[in-house]
């Protein structure tokens, strides 16, 4: 009830009490006070401590005024009127008092309740929390991230957190129909608030850039000037109220921003700093999860760069002396003796690969360089792999001095390899094309045959092969690593494999 209505009640109280005793006056006697203790009452009750003490004020004014002689003054008061008029303020008083204690009592039952309400609300809101811990670390998150939109209310959400262990801020952004995840440099998406806003719990009312932010300070709101979100973290998030809420786990810190919201109000805050939190600590279970595969991976790698080392690549050792001997046995007969050195030569570069491949399986020990020119080691590849199928297989590369990093350099290579080596088993074809050009931040490899082509006609893109599986499952794996894509073309006349690679 506002100020001016509870004062209100305090003379609209007090006036019927008046009305009424002097129109039961002939029945009371000198019993005046006796209708207005309810008007004190009354007042107390939905007006408070302070109305109920006017109320008690105006009662006596109104007792002393119109019923106790000499009427319609203050003046020449006895002793017995003036004894009954102090007794009647001191229960006026004491019931004002007790009566606005009960009424102050009333109101903080009534607030506890709606904090209680407000907290069931949350629990009901997060229970059922999603399982994190995937195979997925992508799918995982926008998992988490969708569940928490929808316990406050949200269309859309996005994540921005950052690990002490990491040089880079990764955000993750989902709405009803979308999702995207992107890695930035610290630089470029910092600060991700203004420094007097981090930590805080942010309510934007219209969502736009450079407006006025509700910053939760205590229990209160308090508007405050400030940008609330990046600009290149603002373009996943739509228009309409936003609410944003940190988070800090052992491993992760970060904030959680909430759009397309109904409203944007102080009473959702407490739901949103919960939901913050569990989706913080689901990313934190993800990224220690992650961070486990990561070395248990290592782990794998060396165990089998170490068996291949020791197991296959010295039995290929063994193999290429005992061809050796033999040829040498073979002197008086040319062409065994050819067929054999190239068979030697055959496996000498399968066991340089084969060290290649072993010591890209090594964990890397310094920072990754170019790992020299694309079209030196494919041309060796494309050479020995003719030499050995007897079918001439051109190479171009463009630019002539393109070089790719390590990360990149060996699984092109394999692909390369593949590709070949399924046009030439399955095809039959006289003749075979490589072409490796590099264009805007994307590497491109087409292998092209004039073979029996594959089992379906026609042209299947990215999307078709995954849905066919029709393309080779390993080459079509290769490139999905890389987040790259593959299409097919093929014809009675041939094939055209085409593989498109993002290049860092």
């Amino acid at each position: 009830m506002k100020g001016v209505d509870r004062y209100a009640v305090a003379v609209v109280a007090v006036a019927a009490a008046t009305l009424l005793t002097f129109a039961i006056q002939p029945w009371m006697g000198r019993s005046f006070s006796m209708l207005f203790f309810p008007a004190v009452l009354v007042t107390a009750l939905y007006g408070g401590y302070p109305p109920a003490l006017v109320a008690t004020v105006l009662a006596t004014l109104s007792l002393a005024y119109f019923f106790i002689p000499p009427l319609h003054s203050f003046a020449r008061i006895g002793v017995d009127d003036a004894i009954r008029l102090g007794v009647f303020n001191l229960v006026a008083l004491s019931t004002a008092i007790l009566s606005g204690a009960r009424r102050r009592a009333e109101v903080a039952q009534q607030q506890t309740l709606v904090g209680l309400r407000a907290a069931l609300d949350t629990l009901q809101k997060v229970s059922g929390w999603p399982l994190v811990i995937g195979s997925d670390t992508a799918a995982s998150t926008q998992n988490v991230l969708r569940h928490g939109a929808k316990a406050v209310g949200a269309t859309s959400v996005m994540g921005v957190w950052e690990s002490e262990e990491e040089p880079w801020i990764y955000s993750a952004a989902a709405d009803s129909s979308t999702q995207c995840s992107h890695r930035y440099a610290p630089a470029d998406v910092t600060p991700i608030v203004s420094p007097d806003l981090e930590g805080a719990t942010l309510l934007l009312p219209d969502g736009a850039a450079g407006t006025s932010v509700l910053v939760k300070r205590g229990d209160r709101l308090v508007v405050t000037s400030g940008e609330a979100f990046h600009p290149r973290l603002r373009e996943h998030m739509p228009g309409g109220p936003i609410a944003s809420a940190a988070f800090r786990t052992e491993n992760l810190s970060g904030r959680v921003y909430f759009g397309g919201l109904a409203s944007v109000t102080a009473d959702g805050v407490p739901a949103l700093e919960v939901v913050a939190r569990e989706i913080g600590n689901s990313l934190d279970h993800l990224h220690v999860a992650e961070r486990i595969r990561e070395l248990a991976l290592r782990d794998d790698r060396l165990r089998v760069s170490r068996d291949l080392h020791d197991g296959v690549l010295q039995a290929l050792t063994g193999i290429r002396l005992e061809l050796q001997n033999l040829a040498e046995d073979c002197a008086r007969q040319p062409e065994t003796q050819n067929r054999l050195l190239a068979a030697e030569r055959a496996l000498a570069t399968e066991q340089r690969e084969l060290r290649r491949f072993i010591e890209g399986l090594k964990p890397a020990v310094a920072p990754q360089t170019d790992a020299g020119i694309l079209a030196s080691t494919l041309g060796e590849l494309t050479s020995r792999l003719s030499i050995e199928w007897k079918t001439p297989i051109a190479i171009r590369v463009a630019p002539p001095e393109l070089t790719v990093g390590d990360a990149l350099d060996q699984p092109l290579r394999l692909m390369v390899h593949e590709a070949v080596i399924n046009a030439l088993k399955h095809g039959h074809p006289s003749r075979v094309a490589v072409t490796v050009e590099a264009a805007d931040s994307r590497l491109s490899l087409t292998v092209t045959d004039d073979g029996r082509g594959f089992p379906f006609r026609g042209r299947l893109d990215h999307e078709a092969l995954l849905r066919s599986d029709a393309a080779p499952v390993s080459l079509r794996d290769r490139v999905a690593a890389l987040n790259g894509r593959i299409a097919i073309d093929s014809g009675a006349r041939g094939a055209r494999v085409e593989i498109t690679l993002p290049v860092a």
